[in-house]
């Protein structure tokens, strides 16, 4: 349980007029980022500060060189930022977003993003998406259902209201000598930014709150949402998506689907795949070349290790032992 102690964060700083330096430094903080400065003048300098808080990481990057950065898909945590100067346009999972200073953003999920940014300041901050998943879950979307929609606040108001509330826990954070930033207070800190960025950000959980009730769903509702399951498995399918097509709303489907199957639309979807993918491992000659990870790809399953703890609780034993029969 959290204690009212006080505790120490790991920093990580780096300030320098070396390019070469910058980029030794951020690639040894985020491995997977590809950055490239521009040509710059000898008086340019780069800083960048990183205070990590176990999984909750506070940075600063002041930066009066261009520079480009490729960033691979981000599936542990979701990155906010504040821009303070100059400007950077981002790219990823069909977004392309100008932002200039003063504007919040969060990062594209799950997807590789391109930065592009021209003497720019930033402050952001990386929360862990599990946190953010399970407050979602209290919205009644689980972790396959969520998606933001959009990288900005849905509003001015909510914006005005992010912002203020970006700007504390970012100082909060990054401020050496805090009286007040125990355990408690850090966990809590983060927790009430996960949730507010629930509510400020467009995204699947928004749909519970604008569904008027309900409602009453017939058989053949649930069973044209079945079918379109049966006859697109390996599609990204969502469930406002299944939804349109059965002709109700998300959370009517949802319930829906609990009380004639026992488990959520995508719940349902995934066990579709799973049946799928076990008859083709069936029938895989060793001519074909097929492997577990070619496999689990075919139907959705991006992760092998989770594709295999998933296909062992439905079946009882591994892909593999299929795979070899």
């Amino acid at each position: 349980m959290p204690e009212h102690r006080l505790v120490e964060a790991r920093r990580e700083e780096l300030s320098s007029r070396d390019a070469d330096e910058a980029v030794a430094f951020v690639t040894q903080m985020y491995s997977d980022n590809a950055l490239r400065f521009w040509d710059a003048p000898p008086t340019s300098r780069v800083r960048t500060t990183a205070t990590v808080w176990g999984e909750v990481i506070a940075t600063e990057i002041r930066s009066s060189i261009g520079y480009s950065c490729h960033i691979a898909p981000i599936n542990d945590h979701v990155y906010f930022e504040r821009s303070l100067r100059g400007r950077a346009r981002l790219r990823g999972g069909g977004h392309d977003f100008q932002q200039h200073r003063r504007d919040l953003v969060m990062f594209p999920f799950g997807v590789p993003i391109i930065a592009e940014c021209d003497s720019h300041d930033v402050n952001l901050l990386h929360v862990p998406y599990s946190m953010i998943t399970d407050l979602a879950a209290l919205s009644g979307v689980g972790p396959d259902e969520l998606r933001f929609t959009s990288l900005e606040p849905r509003d001015a108001r909510s914006e005005r209201f992010w912002g203020r509330l970006f700007d504390l826990t970012h100082h909060e954070l990054t401020a050496q000598d805090s009286p007040v930033l125990t355990e408690l207070v850090v966990q809590n800190l983060t927790r009430t930014l996960a949730a507010a960025a629930l509510a400020v950000f467009p995204n699947t959980t928004m749909d519970q709150h604008l569904q008027p009730g309900p409602g009453a769903v017939q058989p053949t509702a649930v069973q044209r949402a079945v079918d379109y399951i049966h006859a697109h498995p390996a599609r990204p399918l969502t469930v406002a998506e299944l939804a349109t097509h059965a002709g109700t709303g998300v959370r009517a489907l949802q319930n829906a689907f609990r009380a004639s199957h026992d488990m959520t639309p995508l719940e349902y979807l995934r066990r579709v795949r799973l049946n799928r993918a076990r008859e083709d491992l069936a029938a895989a000659e060793p001519s074909d070349g097929f492997s577990v990870a070619i496999v689990a790809a075919r139907w959705g399953f991006s992760h092998p290790g989770r594709f295999a703890q998933l296909y062992k609780e439905a079946f009882g034993h591994s892909p593999k032992h299929d795979l070899r029969r």
